[in-house]
């Protein structure tokens, strides 16, 4: 047996949906004999009528709601294929443009970047760090990035954001300051050594100072104003710090600093992604997104994801 054409399959459900041969041939825009002609190949070639014509309407019969269901499944494969192909043909080229703020685009993007680039080489990338999530965002209303990178984000933004990734941040001190060779720190310790931490709400600080509050701790802060002084007053000696990983790893691999876990207190900040409101990121950036929280998923994400699969 002849297999039937995607056309005719096409045509089959047109005529089902529309209970009619006739609106199925206007939205075809071909004469309503061409369709009964499709519709009567159809039956020869499964050998069983597959529609019952009333003076009003037009039904399967349970051999042609049975096609019906099969070719539905056939054409949304079909569509699927297409829109992957063309997702495929978009990222052979097309363009990932964005922003970060500095301490995201320093430390958190370059290794996805890199591994974008090996997966996608003929993508041009436009890719601006700026010196502020403030900054960052401007970028997009200006329409020089398709979306942002940030840590911090206002209520006044006209923008959709959602949060990406949750980003560990590490309790970090001088090998020479007093905490780096306690044998199990708490948040008691934390309680009686200063802290260097972003402005509010910048690097969790908020969450950070209500986790302490619920456990009755109110440590002394010093508020410094970026990512790289907080590093330089944590390896000054002048307090501890709350650090992404991704920001001290050349310091914790040179043992300049020293990483400490806290029992019960494990700090995080989010990192947001903002764009255009209603509009669909493009083919290369929904795949650098991706990469980016395959990437920074924390454990329990991944497990999830994979029962989810």
């Amino acid at each position: 047996m002849r297999r039937p054409s995607i056309h005719q399959l096409d045509v089959f459900c047109r005529v089902v949906r529309l209970e009619s041969m006739v609106r199925a041939a206007e939205e075809f825009h071909i004469a309503p004999s061409s369709i009964s002609m499709q519709i009567q190949d159809l039956e020869r070639k499964f050998r069983a009528p597959l529609l019952i014509r009333g003076r009003c309407r037009i039904v399967p019969t349970v051999a042609g709601q049975a096609l019906y269901t099969r070719a539905l499944s056939v054409l949304a494969t079909l569509d699927a294929f297409e829109r992957d192909l063309a997702e495929l043909a978009a990222l052979e080229a097309g363009v990932l443009r964005f922003a970060s703020s500095r301490t995201i685009g320093w430390h958190l993007v370059p290794p996805v970047l890199r591994l974008f680039e090996r997966t996608y080489p003929k993508v041009d990338i436009e890719y601006h760090v700026m010196a502020s999530s403030q900054q960052a965002k401007s970028e997009v209303l200006a329409e020089r990035a398709e979306f942002a990178l940030v840590g911090r984000v206002d209520d006044d933004w006209v923008l959709d954001v959602v949060p990406l990734v949750e980003e560990r941040l590490l309790v970090v001190v001088s090998p020479r300051h007093p905490l780096a060779t306690v044998d199990q720190l708490t948040t008691e310790h934390l309680g009686t050594h200063a802290l260097l931490l972003r402005e509010s709400p910048v690097l969790g600080r908020d969450r950070i100072m209500a986790s302490l509050r619920q456990v009755g701790i109110s440590p002394e802060v010093i508020e410094l104003g970026s990512t790289e002084a907080i590093k330089a007053g944590v390896l000054a000696g002048r307090g501890v710090g709350m650090l992404p990983q991704t920001s001290v790893e050349d310091e914790l691999a040179a043992a300049a600093l020293v990483a400490r876990a806290v029992l019960g207190f494990a700090p995080c900040r989010t990192v947001y992604l903002a764009k255009v409101s209603k509009t669909p990121l493009s083919s290369a950036a929904d795949s650098f997104v991706s990469l980016l929280r395959d990437r920074y998923a924390a454990p329990e994400d991944r497990e999830a994801e994979f029962e989810r699969s």
